[in-house]
């Protein structure tokens, strides 16, 4: 049901993914649930969003905690950013921790960036790599960037 509620969407019929992703979600898949907080988002219900991503976050989908910590920085709620962020770096996957990264730098959270991607590194994601070596160059730091850039160009790009 998950799988043919994204190939749904991806025929952007989003009333075909929200039929089966909330078939999905009552018979349990937590998949279902982050994507539906994903569709409720795109449709600009972000309470809706909200609450799915807290359902699957609570059950441990980090790709909705991430969600919950995206929305929350653009919102300035940091009680949510500080539940959720932890959360997210605890994880053994560096996709999200990575995006956290991302987020982070995005709102000029430069220091909390930083953290992230060298959580995702020592995951060995080259992407993370790259990313810290962009804020190592506007720091000045340019041979350790370039170290940096090395070391990623023989690394997974996790996804």
């Amino acid at each position: 049901m998950t799988t043919w509620g994204a190939v749904l969407f991806q025929r952007h019929d989003r009333a075909g993914a929200l039929h089966w992703w909330t078939r999905a979600w009552e018979a349990g898949n937590v998949t279902a649930a982050f994507n539906l907080g994903t569709l409720h988002d795109l449709e600009g219900d972000t309470n809706r969003a909200q609450v799915m991503w807290e359902r699957a976050a609570a059950l441990g989908d980090p790709d909705a905690m991430l969600g919950l910590v995206r929305q929350a920085l653009e919102r300035g709620d940091e009680a949510t950013v500080d539940r959720w962020a932890p959360s997210v770096l605890a994880q053994r996957q560096a996709f999200p921790i990575t995006a956290l990264g991302v987020a982070f730098e995005a709102e000029g959270r430069e220091e909390e960036a930083v953290h992230a991607y060298l959580r995702a590194e020592e995951l060995g994601d080259a992407y993370a790599m790259e990313y810290r070596a962009r804020i190592l160059d506007r720091r000045g730091a340019h041979r350790e960037a370039a170290a940096l850039r090395a070391r990623a160009a023989t690394a997974e790009r996790m996804m």
